[in-house]
Order: structure tokens, then sequence, then C-alpha cells
């Protein structure tokens, strides 16, 4: 039986006055229109719910059976109409989060962590993926927004700089380089290096043999490998690499982190054009206020290095 809530709330509320008076008060209606809307309910249910005489009124044995389950049908749809509201202004829901790894170290904890304390009711997940698998992700609808560094935006997927980000030379603890404080990109010229497979983002990939070429080598890429792993071979001695000054958040026995002159690093953030989830909208302003309170290490300074 499909019953107005609006009675549900009338009968609970004379049921905690017992006066019909008073309960008309409490719902700001006069007394004949609460009396009606009683009555109303007692006929859509087929019982009589309050014993009422002039002196006093008081709940029948049909509504002492039904007030706990009224009570329970009106919390609920109270409950229904604040997280509708909730949702419409993107306060309430879910958002699914793509990052790369270093992202997901450095920035994103940031990002998330001020998006929570304004948005406290949206339940956020996170994943970490290159960006080809983002991409992928995005725009199969299975995540909401997705951090990378440099990406061909494709049909449907919208792409937006937050801020450019500095990097560093990932060496063997004991590399002739390892002590120096800051080293132009040439100094890696020669050196063996461990860098993620191409396809897991082309266009970073290219800008860092662009970069490479400018200053005068083409790096030799002995070894693939994505993420911390890179480091690990790194720490084994294979190799040498350049990644986001965001890992400078890790501590591994057996590489030092030295920033390098020469190659920049962007962060993007991207997400479907079609993206109808009302949360979104508030969780990319977040990402670019944070994004507008980070400064990039100027590669001005001068180099410590050889």
């Amino acid at each position: 039986m499909d019953i107005d809530a609006r009675l549900w709330r009338s009968f609970t509320t004379v049921a905690e006055e017992l006066h019909y008076g008073r309960a008309a008060d409490r719902l700001h209606i006069t007394q004949p229109a609460l009396s009606r809307q009683i009555r109303d309910l007692e006929r859509a249910l087929g019982v009589t719910l309050f014993d009422r005489t002039s002196r006093r009124v008081a709940l029948s044995q049909a509504g002492r059976a039904v007030l706990s389950q009224a009570r329970r049908a009106l919390t609920e749809s109270d409950r229904a109409i604040r997280l509708a509201r909730l949702a419409a202004h993107g306060d309430w829901g879910e958002l699914t989060i793509a990052a790369l790894p270093a992202v997901a170290l450095a920035q994103l904890p940031t990002i998330i962590r001020a998006y929570r304390d304004t948005h406290p009711s949206i339940d956020v997940t996170i994943s970490e993926n290159f960006d080809d698998e983002q991409l992928a992700a995005l725009a199969a609808g299975r995540v909401d927004a997705g951090f990378l560094r440099a990406a061909a935006a494709p049909p449907g997927i919208l792409l937006e700089t937050l801020l450019t980000e500095q990097v560093v030379a990932a060496l063997p603890a004991d590399h002739r380089l390892a002590r120096y404080d800051r080293i132009a990109l040439s100094e890696l010229a020669g050196e063996p290096f461990v860098f993620f497979p191409r396809h897991r983002s082309v266009l970073a990939y290219d800008q860092f043999i662009v970069s490479c070429r400018a200053a005068g080598f083409s790096p030799a890429i002995v070894q693939e490998a994505g993420g911390i792993s890179t480091l690990g071979l790194v720490a084994a001695g294979l190799g040498v690499t350049v990644v986001a000054a965001s890992y400078q958040a890790l501590s591994l026995t057996g590489v030092r982190l030295v920033p390098v002159v020469g190659h920049q690093l962007t962060l993007q953030v991207a997400w479907a054009a079609d993206n109808t989830n009302t949360a979104l909208p508030g969780f990319l302003e977040t990402a670019r206020q944070i994004a507008a309170q980070t400064t990039p290490q100027p590669e001005t300074l001068p180099l410590a290095g050889p």
C-alpha cells in the first residue's frame, strides 16, 4: 500500500503528543486539517489508530502496533530526501580516481584530503595506472578522473594541465654523480637507462627523448620497467633513470635522488566529457586549487655537479 509520508508524519506526531492541538502546532497546520489526515490514514489502513474521547486521546492497539514501523518509514524517507539533495549538489556519492604511482605518492593525497574536508560524504576509491590504462578506463566509464603525465586527448576525453613538476635522477647510491646536490641532464650521457615502456605514456616518453637530444645525447635504455620497480633496478646497479620529483617522498636503500636541470614533467587531470557524476566538478576544482598552491622548483639554481 502506497501511503503519503505526510500522513505517517501526522500520525507519529499525534502519537507523541496525544493531543491534536499540540500536534497541529508542531506540524504548522490547523487542527481540522490534522484530523482529516488522521481519518484519511485510518481509512487507507482500514483500522482505528486512536481511541478518542472528549477528554483524552490514546493509541489504539493497532496504533501501538504500527507506530514503530511508521517512525522507521519516516526515517528512511527523510534520509532518502537528504541524500537526494546532497547528491544533486555533489555532496554525496562515489568517486573513482586513477593516478600514476608518483602522483599517488605526492600530489593526490593532498588533493583527496582537501576534497574530503569539504565533501565528507563522498566515498573516494583510488587505483594506480599508467596513462594508457587510465585513458581506456575513462573511455569505458570505469573511473571518473585520471592523473597523467602527458597524453593526447582521445575523442570524448577532456584533459587539463594542472602543473609542471621538476624531475630527479635516480642513481645507485655509489654512483659518481650521487654526491652532487643537482646535475644537468647532459651529465647522464652515456649512462645505461632503466625506463618505462613507451606505450605506457607515449608523449611523456617522447618528451624525455627530445630533452635528452637537446642535451646532446640519446639515452641508452637497457631495461624497461614501470613505477617503483624502476627504482629497485636502479638500486641493483642495472642503470639510472629520471623520475618525477614526487618520488622524493620515498626512502629506498641503495638509491640516491638528485634534482635534474634540463627536463620537466607535466601533471594532467583527465575526465570523460559525458561524465554525469555530480561529485566530479567539486573534485576537479579542488585539484585546481591545490595545483595552484604548488610552486615548481626553479631550474635557474646553480649546478653543484661536475
